[in-house]
């Protein structure tokens, strides 16, 4: 039976609904398109994974490659996969803007996983049956659903697989699967479009590849000779392993979505360094010249390889984290629980002063510290749960560094939390009560926790103190052990935690100060002068959507102007490095000032100044991502710069 592109024909019943699901995926931090397929795509791998016989589930390998423009699919091959569905793709209103030519030459990428169960369930069912699990229908014909109960995933949107579709240019996608449970071998496209007239004739926003029911239905195509067609002129690995291969045709290769090699990689590495140093998961990454393969024997070595900028944010993490996978319970520091039925926070008296003083020894001595944080969750009807999370703490020299958040595997990029001076923390969520309130909290992209989630609203009690807990965790934790009342000990204080000595006179003598200073196997103490602290000009105050300036110490000279420059906040590095105009320009819409005794006289990208007219000034400055956190930079000048 041949097999072709075809959309449903719109009824006169339906309402005309485009899709939005992949506008999840462009308006939130998720980072780049390869950013977000790489994360999508290894998510569902990860997912998949098969299940040994104890239950666990056993490592995958995740093959990702780029036909650049050298391996690119000849316009006459392309043509066989295409030719029915071209009519769409020039059709207007369709939503595409960036549509390749037909005679174009068609560069693709694959992704594939091993080790998985590839899509199980009914591949002829058009709707969902409570209480039965069907991986190819919520994949192939479903948006917006997901797991539940023991089938609930480490993702909970059911919306991540549009970021497939999204990187074509022609937003369509094949996926070839061979299925654990019954090793059938299944081939099935997917277009989404919006609503769109072709031949004078309405379609809905779906299209499929394969072959037509009787009722119009499309079916999945298990035809060998097509699938063998297929596997060669797409370049596929999987013959009859088990698991999914996903192609993206024109992906782009240009431009700010542009994909390559080096951004498939560095994603890969931020993404999921985590598992794979567990030994969980494996990833190659190829082009028709070239192939590299992260696992946890090589992983190290590779960053290491690849050098510059990504291996000095990757290899200290990695050195913690391994050391982190080896530790045994016994090892654990802890700390006390907090009471069971109230809101969760972290107060001195959790802190016993034996865990204090080893953690302030460990970070003195530059040894690595694991420490295990009861908790509570407790759900809207029914009983507080004990639970628990892990942190990695290690002396760091870096001026601040946000901690790193993993939960089941998979790291939160984008929590809202404070910069760590001269600490680098790994936070890890595994126990199930907890990880699985974090996992309700998160939006779709899954790389932040938001009480706000239509998954977390109204399901627990204390549910936003409980967030809270663990994203204020690292930093509160370090606070309460910085101001316990201690006697100065010098030979356990380093740089982050200073401790004063007996003040002279104050406004005379410069504050002296106790530090450590290893020399060879002694421990030598050197007491350092501290100019005294100028009080501040002005001050940034934190607001939803925005932030504040406004006059700082009565008795400090007013400033002139105030030079400010803004980004949102990442979680190592410079902010305002990774400014990109698409994230806002503060001289246009929806930024907003409100300003009384200053003037703004220059708003312009990220940058702002502010001319300042009387002691009690104000500068109101809103309008911000309220799910971004800020990072704001501001100097006093007393004249503008030529």
């Amino acid at each position: 039976m041949p097999c072709n592109w075809q959309f449903y024909l719109k009824q006169a019943t339906d309402t005309i609904r485009n899709p939005t699901a992949g506008e999840f995926f462009s308006t939130e931090a998720v980072g780049d398109v390869t950013e977000a397929l790489v994360r999508e795509g290894i998510q569902n791998t990860l997912d998949a994974r098969r299940k040994k016989a104890d239950g666990s589930k056993q490592p995958a390998h995740a093959r990702i490659f780029l036909s650049e423009m050298t391996g690119a699919l000849p316009a006459s091959r392309a043509q066989r996969w295409f030719g029915t569905l071209w009519p769409h793709v020039v059709a207007p209103g369709n939503g595409l803007r960036n549509q390749p030519a037909q005679d174009d030459r068609c560069p693709f990428l694959v992704f594939e996983d091993f080790g998985t169960t590839g899509l199980t369930g009914d591949a002829e069912k058009d709707d969902q049956i409570e209480g039965v699990t069907n991986h190819f229908l919520r994949f192939f014909r479903g948006d917006g659903l997901s797991g539940s109960g023991d089938d609930k995933t480490i993702g909970s949107w059911g919306v991540g697989k549009t970021v497939f579709p999204r990187a074509s240019r022609i937003s369509s996608l094949f996926g070839l699967t061979v299925r654990s449970d019954d090793d059938r071998q299944l081939l099935l496209g997917r277009s989404i479009l919006k609503y769109h007239r072709c031949n004078e004739t309405s379609y809905k926003s779906d299209g499929y590849f394969g072959h037509s029911r009787l009722d119009g239905f499309m079916l999945p195509t298990g035809d060998p000779a097509v699938l063998d067609e297929f596997r060669s002129d797409f370049r596929i690995k999987r013959q009859a392993e088990c698991g999914l291969s996903i192609v993206v045709p024109w992906y782009e290769i240009d431009g700010d979505d542009g994909m390559s090699r080096g951004k498939v990689i560095s994603a890969v590495l931020r993404g999921f360094f985590y598992p794979i140093l567990m030994g969980h998961l494996a990833v190659t990454v190829a082009t028709p010249g070239d192939e590299i393969t992260l696992d946890a024997s090589s992983i190290m070595s590779k960053v290491e390889s690849i050098g510059g900028s990504l291996a000095l944010e990757l290899l200290p993490l990695l050195v913690l984290a391994e050391w982190a996978r080896t530790r045994l319970d016994s090892e654990f520091q802890s700390l006390l629980p907090p009471v069971p039925d109230k809101k969760q926070k972290l107060s001195p008296e959790l802190v016993p002063d034996a865990v204090a003083k080893q953690i302030r020894q460990s970070l003195a001595q530059r040894q690595p510290v694991a420490l295990r944080v009861p908790m509570h969750v407790q759900p809207r009807d029914g009983e507080p749960q004990a639970t628990f999370f892990n942190i990695f703490l290690e002396h760091s020299g870096e001026d601040g560094e946000k901690p790193v958040f993993v939960r089941d595997e998979l790291i939160i990029p984008n929590v809202q939390t404070p910069r760590i001076p001269q600490v680098r923390a790994l936070l890890i969520v595994e126990d199930k009560p907890l990880a699985t309130l974090l996992r309700d909290a998160e939006t779709p992209a899954h790389t932040q926790w938001n009480q706000g989630t239509s998954n977390f609203k109204n399901r627990y009690k204390f549910g936003p103190g409980a967030i809270d807990f663990v994203r204020l965790g690292v930093s509160e934790l370090l606070r309460i052990i910085n101001q316990a009342e201690q006697q100065p000990d010098p030979s356990i204080t380093i740089d982050f935690f200073f401790i004063p000595a007996e003040p002279e006179d104050e406004d005379t003598v410069p504050a002296r100060r106790h530090r450590a200073k290893k020399k060879g196997e002694q421990t030598e103490v050197e007491e350092i002068e501290i100019k005294k602290r100028t009080p501040p000009r002005f001050r940034i105050d934190k607001m939803s959507g925005g932030f504040s300036i406004r006059p700082g110490d009565p008795e400090s000279p007013l400033p002139r102007y105030i030079d400010i420059r803004v980004a949102y906040d990442i979680r190592r590095g410079n902010p305002l490095k990774k400014y990109h105009p698409a994230d806002f320009d503060v001289g246009k819409a929806p930024i907003q000032f409100e300003k009384d005794g200053a003037d703004v006289t220059k708003n312009e990208g990220n940058e702002l100044q502010v001319k300042v007219n009387q002691r009690e000034f104000r500068l109101d400055v809103t309008g911000f991502d309220t799910d971004r956190e800020l990072y704001v930079k501001a100097d006093a000048k007393e004249a503008v710069d030529d």
